[in-house]
């Protein structure tokens, strides 16, 4: 069973991981973008926090290799976008698995 929540798991992140590339490039609002790396990586690392450093470079990494490759700012941006992007996810990811231990820290009804 755990296996397959990996699975899906990171089947979730490559897909938005390449949605939010995608919406990379036909618009330029970043905050956005840069808001749902956060959410999306604590959300599927709260469901599967061994993978959080998998999620977070799946999450985060496709958006600055698009734009290397893109041509449009060469590959030194598209590290330091690279950089960038998967501290954010990082960041986004543990916090997901703080929240998901601090939910089942809490008591339940009654």
């Amino acid at each position: 069973m755990r296996n397959v929540v990996t699975a899906i798991v990171l089947a979730l992140a490559c897909a938005a991981g390449l949605w939010l590339a995608y919406v990379d490039a036909h618009t330029d609002d970043t905050g956005v973008e840069a808001g749902l790396i956060f959410l999306i990586a604590a959300a599927l690392s709260a469901l599967r926090p061994r993978a959080a450093v998998i999620v977070a470079f799946l999450v985060g990494g496709f958006i600055p290799i698009v734009e290397s490759l893109n041509g449009a700012s060469g590959i030194p941006a598209g590290l330091a976008g690279l950089g960038f992007a998967v501290v954010g996810a990082l960041a986004g990811a543990y916090l997901g698995i703080i929240a998901r231990r601090l939910g089942s820290l809490s008591p339940g009804p009654g």
